[in-house]
């Protein structure tokens, strides 16, 4: 499924959005979901948001329809302080990730998959992320084996303490 994200300022005018895709989440699960709007932490916003629009996308971009793309097991979770040498202006803090994903699904993972990570403070308040597509998954994963992903200079506004990964296939 891929969702439609729109920042709306205090007229209703929409002065960012995004389209993006996402897995299929299970029944009584959670999704943490981290996207920009605009350029990422703020970047090319063309007024000041005040609140966000949410919605299914209509058209077929990124809809998944019948094909299942399912998020992927994840475990091993480690975050570490990042390089000076990665922070930004826009966000002074930068963290690296490890983490152990195996493929829980029942057919083989092609190469190809999006991930995305959400830095949360010790208040769980997001303070950073970031989403892509992964360097490290290797080119014909099957069922039932792991790989280690590592992700670096992932910006943060404020110090993280905690991150949740997600990774899916496509």
């Amino acid at each position: 499924m891929a969702i439609d994200a729109r920042a709306l300022d205090k007229t209703g005018t929409i002065v960012g959005s995004t389209q993006n895709t996402m897995p299929n989440i299970p029944a009584n699960s959670t999704f943490d979901y981290f996207g920009d709007l605009g350029g990422g932490l703020g970047g090319d916003l063309t007024g000041t948001p005040s609140s966000i629009q949410l919605s299914q996308a209509k058209d077929t971009f990124g809809q998944a329809g019948g094909v299942d793309q399912p998020m992927l097991a994840t475990s091993e979770i480690k975050l570490s302080t990042g390089s000076r040498d990665d922070v930004i202006p826009e966000a002074p803090y930068s963290y690296n990730l490890s983490v152990k994903v195996t493929n829980s699904s029942k057919d083989a993972v092609d190469g190809y998959v999006t991930q995305q990570v959400v830095l949360y403070d010790t208040g769980g308040h997001i303070v950073g992320g970031g989403t892509g597509s992964s360097d490290n998954v290797p080119d014909n994963l099957p069922a039932g084996m792991s790989y280690r992903e590592q992700w670096t200079g992932i910006p943060a506004l404020a110090k993280a303490v905690r991150a949740v990964y997600t990774v899916w296939p496509g």
